[in-house]
């Protein structure tokens, strides 16, 4: 639905989309539903915010190494996990 205001009288008037409307506006949203540059950015920001940990000079353990490993692996992977936005399942844990 959507409203028009008459701004003189001040009257609104709630009329319902039309379906070429309604074909846009699911069109906008199915297309929204399938750009994962923003999900990206946020796997990059992740990663680098993980660089630390693949450091030669990182004071972790080679055990604890190998976790961020994985942890990182499942980062750059997890855009494939789904062909949309909307069936992304929650993000890889970071290890402790």
């Amino acid at each position: 639905m959507k409203q028009t205001i008459n701004c003189t009288t001040g009257e609104v008037t709630v009329v319902d989309h039309t379906d070429e409307e309604k074909a846009a506006m699911a069109k906008i949203a199915e297309d929204g539903d399938k750009d994962f540059t923003s999900i990206r950015a946020s796997r990059d920001q992740r990663l680098a915010n993980s660089d630390w940990t693949q450091g030669p000079d990182s004071p972790l353990t080679d055990a604890k190494k190998a976790k961020w490993v994985t942890y990182r692996q499942e980062l750059r992977d997890y855009p494939s996990t789904a062909s949309k936005v909307s069936e992304l399942g929650a993000w890889p844990t970071e290890p402790s």
